[in-house]
């Protein structure tokens, strides 16, 4: 019998159902799957782009000064008292040498001047010696025929003229004898001095005179006798030891390395950070610029801008964009903020980093002292202004200065006062005329001062450490040639704890 299977309209339809239901779950699927995909792209863009708004970054690389320890003569070093990685601390021994052309030694391609001495001295001696011998066989020949001439003499056979030439040439012959022999005298005292000398400090042996080696003996000699002659260096920072070129026992040549020291201070060591900045950022960098240099995820600090433009250098190839045809770029100094705490390896010489500044917050003054901006003169006025500001600043850890003299005033005469003195003092301010010192006084004591611009009301301020004339003027609501009209010479230098005279707001608004 055929067999027989029946299916239902109600079965199929199920079946298209579910087919249905599956598909669009798997279309669900990818739409949560690309939505998903979509918005990290999204946000990875804006986070990219709000990098690039808000952020400049620049490569730069970190620059130390190291200590390097070089031979000023030609040296042997005996002891190493370091090794790589060493901390050393001041007053530390770091090795041990001796100087190769000390006490005659000579240097290390020719014999030592002592040795050279007593060979010249002995070979005179022997020449005097043998010098002596044949004045003495012509003495005895001349006495020899002195004798045959007084016997022919006195047979009548010749005249006494010829015994007389005799007897001078035997005083002659004498004469000489007794010169060789103190010449011999002299070279064999050379010949004992060479000799103590050579004992006294244990330095040679006759038999290694022409031997290469035996300025090797002579040297450790001395280290063995633990001679006068050894020097010591020492340390006089504490540093870490990064490298050692020459190994105990060994000679160093003039101007040779021998020992490497890295400080361990931020300061000493003169850390920068030198960033490779493009000429279409350059407006993005100013003196007053702040910056934040990645070393890497863990490790960041801030630097401030010290030197716009110190050279331009070619983009290292590494750094190098394909899209880009212009590779030179101008290098920017950073200094580090020194109140930061940074490991060692990170500020070390050559450490590649990342120097980020705010494009929205880039320090920007807009009041002259941005930039340094220069003419066939030199710099302009308000740049020199801006300058003073910063010498005056940082006077107390780098410059000197001396106050313009006045007539008739003596205590602003003294060349040796210096602006750290000044400022230590109880209130340090410019020189004055004796006009403008009674105005000063004058208005110290009302509650007015006339001036060329006219009778206004004030108030005292006192100058803040790294304040500036503008300030003042900012925080007042006044204009800067007010101040100036009230404080002739402010313009010029402004001292920190100063106390300047402001006119009131509210006069200016009058």
């Amino acid at each position: 019998m055929q067999s027989f299977s029946f299916k239902s309209d109600y079965d199929e339809n199920r079946n298209i159902e579910r087919i249905i239901t599956e598909r669009n779950r798997a279309l669900a699927k990818q739409q949560i799957i690309f939505t998903i995909v979509l918005v990290v792209v999204l946000l990875l863009l804006g986070f990219y782009i709000f990098r690039k708004v808000v952020y400049t970054e620049f490569d730069g690389y970190i620059q130390t000064e190291y200590k390097d320890y070089r031979a000023v003569e030609d040296m042997y070093i005996f002891d190493q008292y370091t090794e790589v990685g060493d901390i050393v601390i001041p007053g530390d021994t770091l090795y041990s040498f001796v100087y190769i052309n000390l006490f005659g030694l000579g240097s290390m391609s020719s014999e030592p001047g002592v040795i050279v001495n007593d060979r010249n001295a002995r070979v005179q001696l022997n020449m005097a010696y043998a010098e002596a011998e044949v004045l003495r066989v012509k003495i005895r020949e001349l006495e020899s025929q002195i004798a045959k001439e007084d016997n022919n003499i006195r047979f009548g056979m010749t005249e006494n003229s010829h015994k007389m030439d005799l007897l001078r040439q035997l005083a002659e012959t004498r004469e000489q004898l007794n010169a060789t022999l103190k010449k011999a005298g002299i070279y064999g005292s050379i010949h004992r001095e060479s000799q103590s000398a050579v004992h006294k400090f244990g330095q040679y042996s006759l038999e290694f005179a022409n031997d290469q080696g035996g300025l090797d003996y002579v040297l450790r000699q001395i280290y063995e006798r633990n001679s006068s002659a050894i020097r010591y260096e020492i340390a006089q920072d504490t540093a870490v030891v990064t490298k050692l070129w020459a190994t105990p026992f060994s000679r160093v040549f003039k101007e040779e390395h021998v020992l490497q020291l890295e400080n361990v201070s931020l300061e000493r060591s003169n850390m920068q950070v030198v960033a490779y900045v493009p000429t279409y950022y350059m407006g993005r960098v100013n003196n007053n610029t702040q910056a934040e240099v990645i070393v890497n995820d863990d490790v960041r600090f801030r630097a401030t801008v010290e030197l716009l433009g110190a050279r331009t250098e070619e983009l290292p190839e590494e750094l190098r964009n394909s899209l880009s045809h212009n590779y030179t770029s101008v290098m920017v100094v950073f200094s580090p903020d020194r109140d930061q705490v940074l490991p060692l390896w990170a500020a070390v010489d050559k450490v590649p980093v990342k120097v980020r500044i705010k494009n929205y917050d880039n320090g920007r003054r807009d009041d002259g002292s941005d930039y340094w901006y220069i003419t066939r003169d030199g710099l302009t006025e308000e740049s020199k202004y801006h300058l003073g500001m910063m010498r005056q600043k940082n006077a107390s850890d780098r410059y000197h200065y001396r106050p313009e003299e006045s007539e008739g005033d003596d205590e602003d005469a003294d060349a040796g006062d210096t602006l750290p003195q000044k400022q230590a003092g109880e209130a340090a301010k410019p020189s004055q005329s004796a006009a403008e010192r009674s105005r000063a006084e004058n208005s110290a004591a009302g509650g007015s001062v006339s001036s060329d611009a006219g009778t206004k009301d004030y108030v005292r301020h006192k100058v803040k450490s790294g304040e500036t004339l503008y300030g003042i003027a900012r925080t007042y609501g006044v204009r800067i040639e007010d101040i100036v009209a009230l404080n002739p010479g402010v313009d010029k230098v402004l001292y920190a704890d100063a106390v300047i005279l402001v006119p009131a707001a509210g006069a200016q608004r009058k």
